[in-house]
């Protein structure tokens, strides 16, 4: 098994619960939109008996306070999506633990640290959360599982912006 396959699976378990998450948030966005909308064009019909001028004014200002809220909506509903996303490949990585071939895995962790480092690399696997670590002099390699979904995650951040447009 090797890293790229651990990425796709990751990039695209990422790529789902993001797109969900953008959705929602776009609903969410939408209806504040569309409340701040009819309250601005309630506020210009009681405006306009008073002159054209002011209830442009009033709108105006209902019209900006509402784009305002609706960005941080969506910006509140793009971290959390971010945040769900990441931890969901964290807990991809984890299972990878309880897999039948997660010996496969961390031989092929050691090999690729070894090809890294050298033969006479330190390699300690890490029980606690899976994958491995290796050292050899001041160079270390951290292929520990949650290391490499984070890692995976923050690569394919720039290609998760496509969700949120």
């Amino acid at each position: 098994m090797n890293l790229d396959a651990v990425a796709a699976a990751l990039l695209e378990d990422t790529r789902a619960g993001a797109a969900a998450a953008l959705a929602e948030a776009g609903r969410e966005a939408a209806a504040v939109v569309e409340a701040a909308r009819a309250e601005g064009e309630r506020l210009l019909a009681a405006a306009r008996a008073d002159g054209e001028a002011e209830a442009r004014a009033v709108a105006s200002a209902e019209l900006a306070r509402a784009r305002r809220e609706a960005r941080q909506v969506v910006l509140a509903a793009r971290r959390r999506a971010w945040e769900q996303a990441r931890s969901a490949g964290r807990e991809a990585a984890a299972a990878l633990r309880d897999g039948g071939r997660y010996g496969e895995l961390v031989a092929g962790l050691e090999a690729v640290a070894r090809d890294q480092l050298g033969e006479r690399a330190a390699v300690a696997v890490d029980e606690g959360v899976g994958g491995l670590v290796a050292t050899a002099g001041s160079s270390s390699v951290d292929y520990r599982l949650p290391a490499i979904a984070d890692r995976c995650f923050a690569a394919a951040g720039p290609g998760l912006d496509v969700l949120w447009s």
